[in-house]
């Protein structure tokens, strides 16, 4: 990923940031006064109209920043979840080196024990060889629980940056709200 992609918001946070700036500029043109209107009175009302939908507006990009404490929320448990299948994946990864051990010392004490031990030697091996594909799956859990890390924290600071922008955003359409309506009263 290059860096103006990691540092460039989601489409949907890019969406709503495009809309948040239509608003801040409607409410800018809110207050300007148009010279072949009715009468100042008129004007006052339309834009009085105009900062009640932008008002709806606000509220509903609200909406969507509770939306991203939810899923900033839901990734704090995310990665809580994998720090704990971390943990069992390590957990795994230990009791199949136990289990290589024991299996080698099976065949050892097999050897020893000569000829009449000999079916012992294939049990050996079978359980050696068992957890050797443990030791590999185990292994392949590792890396996908690192991957899985790595996208789950790509993801969580996606989140926590896209509602930073989004709460900014809100900040600066509630700003030219309030200053339309400073200027109309």
């Amino acid at each position: 990923m290059s860096d103006s992609q990691e540092n460039r918001p989601s489409p949907p946070v890019e969406s709503a940031l495009a809309r948040a700036r239509r608003l801040r500029s409607g409410a800018r043109e809110t207050t300007r006064l148009d010279r072949g209107a009715e009468s100042p009175r008129a004007v006052s009302t339309n834009a009085l109209r105009r900062v009640q939908e932008l008002g709806e507006e606000v509220a509903a990009f609200k909406d969507l920043a509770l939306a991203f404490e939810r899923w900033h929320q839901d990734m704090i448990s995310l990665t809580e979840q994998n720090r704990r299948m971390r943990s069992k994946g390590e957990d795994l990864a230990s009791i199949v080196k136990e289990l290589i051990m024991l299996s080698l010392n099976a065949a050892i004490e097999a050897a020893r024990a000569g000829q009449s031990a000999r079916g012992f030697v294939v049990v050996a091996a079978e359980v050696r060889r068992l957890a050797l594909a443990a030791q590999n799956l185990s292994g392949d859990l590792g890396k996908d629980l690192h991957k899985n890390d790595l996208l789950t924290t790509a993801v969580f600071q996606d989140v926590q940056a896209g509602g930073k922008l989004m709460m900014a955003a809100i900040s600066g359409v509630e700003t030219g709200i309030r200053q339309v309506r400073a200027d109309l009263e």
